[in-house]
């Protein structure tokens, strides 16, 4: 085969994967499409094509020593968080909190803090949350619609967030990836760590959810649903269909595992970069943490707190030994799906980079899009295409292998560039998912919190458009041109806070 030369044809697996993602809604066969025809592009044939799909970037996908040990960590934590929710601790945990609320507000409050409890699956935040709230949100005359939006608002946004859940395994192993490609040596979670305050829109988010929450004022579709509701007597926990079998529980079951597996990733991250550095006393934390395996450091954390969680549900919770090997096998199916998207990813980062598709965004972009532009344009990008396919993870599957060296290309050596970019990507899909009326987790919360589906989507929009919009004004723009994302958090939330107080009416008594 002769040696590649960057020209259009490079981008054609990108574009198929995008355009057979908007059309079929399926990001799996999105991502073989495109993987497919970088195949044909490469090797002339059908079959030599299909091969080198099979044997040269499916197979190396799976046998990279690090692809491997982000899929065991990944299976950890879906494991450790079902093993939790089966065995009634994590539901405890949120009973408990709603024991402890007198006001509408702090009604709303704890509803939204209890997102924050689960923080580390969205999928379980929407269908724990949402059920275990919906009797406390109607006895306080709060209508179905807010307590999707609580629910839905710190799902996905909590889960992307957190330093240990079910998405960082993914999230990292695509930062992994991007890394390599551009030739840096940086450890994955370091980076991760490193470019969390790029990312405006969960954080400003989450901000603006407790606002809400805890000032009591809606505006637009919100405040029409606010107004519209009544106070209502307890109607008991979720359908039917949504109920699990509880048995004798402590909610230090659901704190302990958790608790655990962030503190002994932590340490161990730090013991690593501790011992590997010449002088560890002047050397900063995130150079600590880079220098270690993170890789390592996340599955000795997840088996700490998958053993955690298996013991408390065995001594504490009266669960069987059978029965929670059954839930740990349960859970691992249950990121099945996430797990093909990721390694389809990988192999298609992969043939992208044989095709020098980078090389060749880089050679028509490069004079086009300023530097400063680039985390912006990364994240309404990201957002377009998560809102029209309803999915993160193939958003950040498709954009993250041509992010990186994109924007290498672009701005070498402006390294606050590639980390803001890269956290765009994973913001961006993070705002897209939110607003989409055909996203998981938005199906999930709106059928949780019992509310009609598109009455979610209509009321949820313009608080998704205003924080994203403050996203872009007061985060992604300024960090381009070099502002501490720090100061972007503290301007966005302030102006946040001032929308509303401006739009924002408290609910008009009903009875």
């Amino acid at each position: 085969m002769e040696s590649i030369q960057p020209t259009f044809l490079s981008l054609v697996p990108a574009i198929l994967a995008i355009l057979f993602a908007l059309i079929g809604k399926n990001v799996y066969l999105a991502l073989l499409g495109g993987l497919l025809s970088a195949g044909f592009l490469l090797d002339v044939g059908v079959l030599e094509g299909l091969w080198k799909v099979i044997d040269g970037f499916l197979v190396g996908a799976l046998a990279d020593r690090d692809h491997a040990k982000i899929i065991v960590f990944s299976l950890l934590i879906a494991a450790m968080v079902e093993v939790m929710r089966r065995c009634g601790a994590a539901q405890d945990l949120l009973d408990w909190l709603s024991h402890r609320v007198n006001g509408r507000q702090k009604a709303q409050t704890v509803t939204a803090a209890s997102g924050l409890v689960v923080f580390f699956d969205d999928y379980a935040n929407c269908l724990l949350v949402g059920q275990t709230m919906r009797p406390l949100t109607d006895r306080f005359g709060i209508s179905r619609a807010k307590l999707a939006f609580l629910v839905d608002a710190t799902a996905a946004p909590a889960a992307t967030l957190a330093l240990v859940s079910t998405w960082i395994g993914f999230e990292v192993g695509l930062m992994a990836d991007g890394l390599k490609a551009v030739g840096m040596t940086q450890n994955a979670y370091g980076f991760f760590m490193e470019g969390w305050a790029y990312r405006f829109y969960p954080i400003i988010l989450l901000f603006f959810v407790f606002m809400v929450a805890a000032t009591g004022r809606d505006y637009g579709a919100m405040r029409a649903a606010e107004n519209a509701q009544k106070p209502q007597e307890d109607t008991g926990v979720a359908d039917d269909e949504m109920k699990e079998p509880h048995r004798k529980r402590a909610f230090w079951g659901a704190i302990v595992p958790v608790v655990a597996l962030v503190l002994a990733t932590l340490i161990d991250l730090y013991i690593q970069g501790y011992q590997a550095s010449k002088n560890p006393a002047d050397t900063p934390l995130f150079e600590l943490i880079g220098a270690a395996d993170g890789y390592n450091a996340m599955m000795r954390g997840g088996i700490l707190g998958w053993l955690l969680a298996v013991l408390g549900a065995v001594l504490a919770g009266g669960t069987k030994v059978q029965e929670v090997t059954e839930h740990t096998i349960d859970g691992m199916k249950y990121i099945f799906g996430a797990m093909v998207v990721l390694i389809l990813a990988w192999a298609l980062g992969a043939a992208l980079g044989e095709l020098k598709a980078a090389d060749y965004l880089v050679s028509v972009l490069g004079q086009g899009l300023p530097n400063w532009l680039c985390p912006t344009a990364v994240f309404v990008v990201a957002a377009a295409i998560a809102f029209a396919t309803g999915t993160s993870f193939g958003t950040m599957g498709i954009l993250m292998p041509i992010v990186f060296p994109l924007v290498v290309g672009i701005a070498p050596g402006e390294a606050h560039l590639l980390l803001a970019s890269a956290a765009s990507v994973l913001a961006g899909a993070c705002f897209g998912d939110h607003c989409s009326p055909i996203s998981d987790t938005t199906v999930l919360s709106s059928m949780s919190a019992g509310c009609d589906h598109l009455e979610h989507v209509k009321t949820q929009l313009p608080y998704a458009l205003t924080v994203g919009g403050l996203s872009i004004v007061l985060g992604t723009l300024p960090a381009g041109l070099g502002l501490s994302p720090w100061v972007s958090i503290l301007l966005a939330a302030g102006a946040a806070y001032g929308v509303l107080r401006v739009f924002g009416k408290v609910k008009e008594s009903n009875g």
